[in-house]
This record gives C-alpha cells, structure tokens and sequence, in this order.
C-alpha cells in the first residue's frame, strides 16, 4: 500500500508539470506558485522542520531533469526573496504545488551547486512538489533504517527505481557503476599515478547532500590508484580529462557495502556524485 501511495504521488507530480505560465500566480515575495491540491487541515512547517517531499523537476521544453519519492530537505529562512524556502513555507502537508523560479537562482543559491547542462542561464525551472509528512531529525533517520539498508536486495530496487525515474539510459559499467558524462574535458586523461584536483557533491539515492567540496570551497587532490578514493570514484573517473563533469552513480558495493561510514553513510547505500575534474597532473 505504502508504494502505491508513493507511486501515485510522484505520477500526480509528473502529469501535472504541464501547467501554464498564465496560471502561475505571483507571492509577494516574487516567487510565482501554482496550487494542485490543497489540504486545509494539514500542518504547517515550521524553520528546522524536515520536509518529506515527493519532486519532479522539468526544464522549459517540458523534459524531467529530476524526479524523487523520498526527497528530504531542512526548511531553512529565505536565501534571497522568493526562493525555493519561500515556497516551501507557503504549504501545509497534503497540498502539492508547482513553482516557477529562475533555473539558476534555484541551482546555484538554493542547491549550492552549478547550472546543470539541460538550463541556460534566464531560464525557468518548474518545480512540482507534493509535501507528504513532516519529521524531526530522530525521526528522519528511524525512517531511514526502516526504508534502507535492508540488503542487497533492497538496495537493487531502490537503485532500479531511482534509475527510472532518473531517466539514465546509459549501460552501468562492468563494476556496476553508472557514468553519466555531462561536459567531455581536454588534456591529460586520468590514469593510476596521476593526482586529479576535484570539485564534488555526494548525495544518497534519496536527493540528501553527505558531503560536498563546492560547500566547503575546497577541492579535493588525490592520486588515482593509491585506494584515496571509494573504487567507485577509481574507476568511474579513469580516462576523464580536465574540464570534464560526470555524474557517477555507484552501489554500495563499490562505495562503503554492507558496513556503511560511520554515521554518515548506512550500510548497502547507492551513491550520486557529481564530479567535476579541475586538473591532472
């Protein structure tokens, strides 16, 4: 019962994306919002609250970019007005609503991260959400063991999943590892021995940000080969050249298995890396 729910939640979502600017309605704050549902009688989060999301991104041409059942975010205070924060305050859980903000707003101050290649800077970027539930940390990481980390089996699903609905049509490669290249590099290609300075954000199959160098601003050095590295980085980054961004998508075979890192990563999960390579030497 709890899949279809999520299923039918995120198909709500997807076939909804088709909303009209003219329909979009403007906030005070500037932020332009478009009802779909409305739930009166749901909770209102508050700052601090984490949101359980289901979420479909799409660019101008109507394409997915990003679709995601178990999307958790911390509800933080505006970035600058009329943000995503913004828009997430509007709503109480049950509603669903579709935003309509500017593609690089949204990915570079909200998201911490670059312009993905599928937006040109003064785009629109639609956002449809549907607010599901609201949680406090201890909560959040009850659900996650509950929902994770069961096994390999588990994880094959939830990996499968998130492929499908991730849109990626590359083949994994033999290590099982999924290299989605998003900007070819020039130069140096990378091989064992050489010492590659990068710019990364890891993220679970779930949309939640682990670690990430762009945050900290700054890169990481390392020598490919010298098991620096998770194998999955080895061997997903072999062969790219400086310039070059890819997104690796790596089981947890060739991450952090079945013992998982600390309390940082738990055990069998799949890893999202978007990578880009600064320098080989």
């Amino acid at each position: 019962m709890r899949i279809t729910l999520i299923v039918s939640a995120l198909f709500v979502l997807l076939s909804s994306c088709g909303t009209k600017k003219s329909e979009y309605k403007k906030h005070p704050s500037g932020l332009k919002y478009h009802f779909l549902e409305m739930n009166p009688e749901g909770e209102t989060p508050q700052v601090g609250d984490i949101l359980v999301l289901s979420l479909a991104i799409r660019n101008k041409e109507g394409k997915v970019i990003d679709a995601n059942d178990f999307y958790r975010i911390q509800l933080a205070r505006p970035i600058y007005k009329g943000d995503f924060n913004t828009g997430l305050s509007m709503i109480q859980v049950g509603d669903s609503i579709s935003f309509l903000l500017d593609a690089a707003d949204y990915y570079e101050k909200s998201r911490k991260g670059e312009l993905p290649p599928s937006f040109e800077r003064g785009d629109p970027v639609y956002i449809n959400i549907r607010l599901k539930s609201l949680l406090s940390v201890g909560e959040l990481e009850k659900e996650r063991m509950q929902i994770y980390h069961t096994g390999e089996a588990q994880e094959e699903i939830l990996l499968k999943d998130y492929l499908e609905r991730a849109n990626v049509q590359e083949a994994p490669l033999s290590s099982g590892v999924y290299r989605i290249i998003q900007k070819m590099g020039k130069g140096l290609p990378a091989r064992k021995g050489r010492r590659l300075t990068v710019h990364y954000t890891g993220t679970t199959i779930d949309g939640h940000i682990f670690d990430s160098s762009l945050q900290r601003n700054m890169p990481l050095t390392f020598t490919l080969g010298r098991n620096q590295v998770i194998p999955g980085w080895e061997v997903g980054l072999a062969g790219l050249k400086p310039g070059a961004k890819v997104r690796l998508i790596i089981p947890s075979k060739m991450a952090y298995g079945e013992k998982g890192f600390k309390s940082i990563i738990l055990p069998y999960s799949t890893l999202v890396f978007d990578i880009e390579i600064l320098k080989v030497e």
